[in-house]
């Protein structure tokens, strides 16, 4: 659930309640026509920026109303509303007489200022309801930038902008408020996010849940797997990380702790998967639509490159559990709690239907992005008028509560994009943007491993509390274009300043999924958070080998691409095997130094220096040579099984 759902539970009768659905309906609306090119077949000639105002007015009016539902004083419920007439009005003013207002910006009319202020401090009053503290202040030390940065001395002195020059190019400029990123949001993100919702709503999630249960099951350390593989898809459809962690955290956490897991380590796999569902094809998430746009390259394009990262990340969780699982000797998921594999299939094979025809659109017919998720939507609604699941239906009256509540958790994401604008905005009007890339690459003294270092530390605390598409974009725009400025690649570049600012929902001291997660898990959420990082170890190198190695982001021959991707998992499980201390049983001091020195030899990729093939080698005949002379733990030692079986019938009240 969303902080926009969130505000105001059991209200939905009230008149507000029901103002607010249907802006929501018609911020979907809204967006779905244009994905299917409605204003064309009509004869409608509409700019981007008036969609992009449109559907901005919407998520702000929405927002003010959410905030009137919830409103326990009187007072504040009638200036919530008062406020949301006034966005509305001025929001639709500028969307319906765009054209015109833009002939008269350079002349900065004092009318047109005040429209401007409003539209814009609406934006700023809702940062915090919707995503918190942590963007605002962002915001806020940017636009003060704008104001005064012509005041500050030496490389970042930027020009003078007059307060009425800067609000009205922030608010009404294609580079600011309306600009690409709010594009993505409103026209790509919210088919996708139509599409998850209708997911959930017709039982595809617990058809992914029951396939996940029915194939990572029946393995040793099976519910953290399950975790692990249903955090992935339901996180690949959500594109947001503390939502997965709530969404399947509440199921997944309490089985992990009943098979043994420590709490901690249950909150911190759950927190983990659910970050990394962002990277999995095909949504990915908000970001990389935005990605896509930033850099001119089709969204397909950004899916091939970083697939290769996204399976070493899962393969990386995967061996972590399963090394886990074996050092403590946890068993599976008993017998009669997992699903017979073929009756999961049977009951839902129809929801791959969707999935297929998006694909199908999306790589075969090159199809923009929202279209295909337009037509994949139609399809799944189909598949579940008439197949349905377990029995039931959807029925045409579930639609419209459907549609409204995607348009209020779209708010927080269009209100985020549009606060991102501004940064953008105040980053092209100062020329901060130029100014700081050249001082980064300055301060790396031009060494691609040092600016990698630097770019790294500079995306991990700047995503620290805020949403990943909000950290995307700011890294994007500050931090990328330094990497690109030495040589790196421009997706290896993006892609770089992605994965990092995605740990840092992770990565403590600000680590939002490990705190969600810890909070269910009823754990410390440092420790959760510390316990995070081991598991994901891998994500903090693997981005530093794809901007010295093409083949980890599908960029060389087939025979390349496999043997690096090969050599990286052998060397990610022999390190995590000496992280856990289990490789084929517990390992003492000495076997794990030298299995954790043969997979730090595997991990490096042959192509990152000359001669580095060398060093794969010797990590598999090393590895060859450890599994040939580590004996396995002898089968006899039940202790754990036995103590297992009676917790976990303590804790569901089964018979083992």
């Amino acid at each position: 659930m969303t902080p926009a759902e969130d505000r105001a539970p059991g209200q939905a009768h009230t008149p507000i309640a029901w103002m607010e659905g249907l802006v929501g309906t018609l911020t979907v609306l809204l967006s779905i026509a244009y994905a299917g090119d409605i204003p064309r077949y009509v004869g409608l000639s509409i700019y981007d920026a008036q969609l992009l105002a449109a559907g901005l007015t919407l998520a702000l009016t929405a927002s003010f109303l959410a905030i009137a539902r919830g409103a326990k004083g009187q007072v504040l419920c009638i200036l919530a509303l008062v406020a949301a007439v006034v966005t509305f009005g001025g929001g639709a003013y500028l969307s319906f007489d765009y054209i015109s207002i833009t002939m008269e910006a350079p002349y900065l009319p004092f009318w047109l200022v005040l429209l401007s202020g409003t539209l814009l401090g609406a934006l700023l009053l809702n940062i915090v309801p919707t995503v918190g503290y942590g963007i605002l202040v962002v915001v806020l030390v940017f636009l003060g930038y704008g104001l005064f940065g012509h005041l500050m001395p030496g490389a970042f002195q930027s020009r003078e902008a007059l307060p009425s020059e800067l609000l009205i190019y922030l608010a009404t400029d294609a580079n600011g408020m309306l600009g690409t990123a709010l594009k993505v949001a409103v026209v790509i993100v919210v088919p996708y996010l139509l599409f998850g919702r209708l997911l959930s709503a017709c039982g595809a999630a617990s058809f992914f849940n029951d396939g996940a249960l029915a194939l990572m099951g029946g393995y040793r350390g099976g519910p953290a797997k399950v975790a692990v593989t249903a955090s992935s898809l339901f996180g690949s459809i959500s594109g947001n990380a503390v939502g997965n962690v709530v969404g399947t955290g509440v199921v997944t956490i309490p089985m992990m702790k009943r098979a043994g897991f420590q709490p901690a380590y249950a909150g911190a796999v759950e927190a983990t998967a659910s970050t990394g569902g962002q990277l999995v094809p095909p949504v990915m998430g908000a970001a990389a639509f935005i990605m896509a746009d930033m850099i001119q390259v089709d969204y397909v394009n950004i899916m091939l490159a970083a697939l290769p990262a996204a399976i070493l990340y899962y393969v990386a969780i995967f061996i972590n559990v399963d090394l886990r699982a074996g050092k403590r000797n946890l068993l599976a998921v008993p017998r009669e709690e997992i699903p017979s594999g073929w009756g999961a299939l049977k009951a839902g094979w129809h929801f791959t239907i969707p999935f297929a025809v998006l694909f199908y659109a999306l790589f075969a017919l090159n199809m923009r992005p929202e279209r295909a998720a337009v037509i994949a939507t139609l399809v799944l609604l189909f598949v579940s008028f008439v197949v349905g699941y377990k029995g039931n239906r959807m029925k045409v009256r579930d639609l419209l509560p459907l549609i409204a509540g995607t348009g209020r958790s779209a708010l927080d994401l269009i209100i985020v994009c549009a606060a991102a604008g501004i940064i953008i905005g105040v980053l092209n009007i100062s020329g901060l943007a130029f100014n700081l890339t050249m001082n980064i690459v300055a301060a790396s003294g031009n060494n691609v491993v040092v600016l990698a270092v630097i770019t790294a530390l500079i995306s991990v605390v700047l995503g620290m509390g805020m949403p990943t598409v909000g950290v995307y974009i700011l890294l994007a725009t500050l931090v990328a274009p330094a990497l690109v400025e030495v040589g790196v690649p421009v997706i290896a570049a993006h892609l770089f300043v992605f994965y990092f600012g995605l740990l840092s929902m992770i990565t403590p001291p600000v680590a939002l999924a490990s705190f969600a997660a810890a909070n269910i898990a009823g754990a410390s959420a440092w420790k959760t958070s510390m316990e995070a990082m081991k598991i994901a170890w891998p994500a903090y190198i693997v981005p530093f080998l794809f901007i010295f190695t093409p083949a980890l982001t599908f960029d060389g021959t087939w025979i390349k691409v496999l043997w690096t991707l090969a050599t990286a998992i052998l060397g990610i499980y022999m390190v995590t095997a000496a992280i856990v201390g289990f490789f084929r049983r517990s390992l003492g001091f000495g076997e794990r130094a030298l299995i954790g020195i043969a997979g730090a030899l595997a991990l490096l990729p042959a192509g990152l220096v000359s001669g580095f093939i060398w060093t794969d080698l010797v990590g598999l005949a090393a590895f060859c040579g450890l599994y040939a002379t580590i004996k396995p733990r002898p089968r006899g030692a039940a202790g754990r099984h036995v103590e297992q079986h009676a917790e976990y019938s303590a804790a569901t009240g089964r018979p083992d």
